[in-house]
């Protein structure tokens, strides 16, 4: 051993890159849906903005000024700092890229990652260093941290923290409800870091008008979300269950909820179809992580299982009414309005509609399916179903179901025109109180919750 000689270490220091301008950051929306187009036009106010989908026919109808979603008019995805592309490569000359995929179930309800793995692997391959990766679909708390970032860094070879960064702003924007737009709505921040969050919360900034809330980290804003989803189903199965409860005594639920709601701190809500792809796939997502922590979720589970169950009993209730005595409802001709899975929303994933199609199906009855909006490239379930386009073409129906309360409804279909393709005292099933309950009433055998 030489003691003449001091051996020194040497350590590279690596300076962390510097975060991007938010008030003029090229901003990158993967995933051109119903969340990753409002936005899109809602950054081109101040910058350039890149919008990728793997779809090319929406990319496609984007540019000729068509949102499939239906969220945006022409003029607004015309703005000349909006370009949309399929070419991954495009995604490396963005500051900011926001991830808007979807996030569904699997076979079983369990959380499919995969879309989302998928995106992370294509934005990792083609990001540039300094940049930030912001997450908007919806997870269960731990999903950034623990499977996103490790994608990033492993693909790009960059580090989080040093290279590039990462934040969680939950999309909160409701398909169809067109008086709350993206600007409207208070958006959730969060980052792996305060500079990150408060980066986020000046770059969402330039698009939201209602206000920030800046989470505490991402797995909070990550909870938050999925609460505000779960919260709603276990509140819609509660009065599911007591529509059930109260038409077997003879009273309506509607009625109940108008004489309660006179007290100032009763929270409103109504029966109905909970499907989609927010409200009835997030519970899951929760029921998941519930199970990792040694926790069964008994509530969030059993009210799953209620607004599940609704579409069955929406068929009980016509069967009941149209052939009591009847063990099936074979040869009769069944009218539904609606595929969608919300009114004015021409979104039909998940709808439980179907679920009410499927059912009077396996009854017997012939059933005929009727919804102008109706977006059939997710055509799921339905069964044996007529999809029809006239009303008025396809002879008398036995009985109506109506799942939908679409606006287009109200004004195509009045009591005149129902007369005229269903006979006195056909059983009409109002689920979303498109008609008027006594002037129906007068002619039809009719029922709403």
């Amino acid at each position: 051993m030489n003691l003449g000689v001091r051996e020194t270490q040497h350590f590279e220091v690596i300076e962390a890159a510097k975060l991007p301008n938010p008030q003029n950051a090229i901003v990158s929306v993967i995933g051109l849906g119903y969340v990753g187009v409002p936005l899109m036009v809602g950054f081109a106010e101040y910058a350039r903005t890149i919008g990728f989908d793997i779809d090319n026919d929406k990319i496609s109808k984007l540019q000729s000024g068509v949102d499939p979603s239906e969220q945006c008019s022409k003029d607004e995805l015309s703005k000349t700092n909006m370009e949309y592309t399929s070419n991954l490569a495009e995604l490396t000359e963005a500051d900011v890229l926001v991830v808007c995929v979807p996030t569904p179930v699997m076979q079983g309800n369990k959380p499919d990652y995969r879309p989302l793995l998928a995106a992370s692997k294509s934005v990792a391959q083609n990001m540039k260093r300094g940049c930030v990766v912001v997450y908007e679909s919806t997870v269960d708390p731990g999903t950034t941290e623990n499977k996103c970032i490790p994608v990033l860094e492993k693909e790009s070879g960059m580090r989080e923290g040093v290279d590039f960064y990462v934040g969680y702003s939950p999309e909160r924007v409701s398909p169809g409800e067109h008086a709350r737009r993206v600007t409207d709505i208070k958006k959730i921040v969060s980052g792996s870091s305060p500079e990150v969050a408060d980066f986020l919360e000046v770059l969402y900034g330039r698009v939201v008008k209602a206000g920030l809330f800046k989470a505490t980290s991402i797995k909070v804003a990550e909870a938050a979300k999925i609460l505000e989803n779960t919260q709603r189903d276990v509140n819609i199965a509660l009065i599911n269950e007591m529509m059930q409860l109260f038409d077997s005594m003879g009273i309506k639920v509607s009625d109940v909820v108008a004489a309660a709601g006179s007290k100032w701190n009763f929270h409103t809500y109504f029966p109905g179809l909970v499907g989609g792809h927010c409200i009835s796939v997030d519970p899951f997502f929760l029921l998941n992580a519930g199970r990792s922590h040694g926790l069964a979720m008994e509530m969030v589970a059993s009210a799953r299982a209620v607004n599940e169950r609704t579409a069955h009993f929406i068929s009980d209730k016509l069967h009941e009414m149209l052939a009591p005595e009847a063990h099936n409802l074979q040869g009769k001709r069944v009218l539904v309005l609606g595929r969608a899975f919300k009114d004015n929303c021409p979104d039909t994933r998940n709808s439980k509609s179907f679920a009410v199609i499927d059912s009077l199906w396996t009854r017997g009855a012939d059933v005929y399916s009727y919804d102008p909006i109706a977006d059939n490239s997710h055509f799921e379930g339905g069964r044996g179903a007529i999809v029809i386009d006239e009303l008025m073409e396809h002879g008398q129906f036995d009985a109506v179901v109506v799942t939908a309360k679409h606006d287009c409804f109200a004004e195509e279909i009045d009591l005149f025109k129902l007369a005229a393709i269903a006979p006195r005292g056909a059983p009409i099933v109002d689920l979303r109180k498109l008609f008027d309950g006594d002037a129906a009433s007068m002619h039809f055998n009719y029922w709403t919750p």
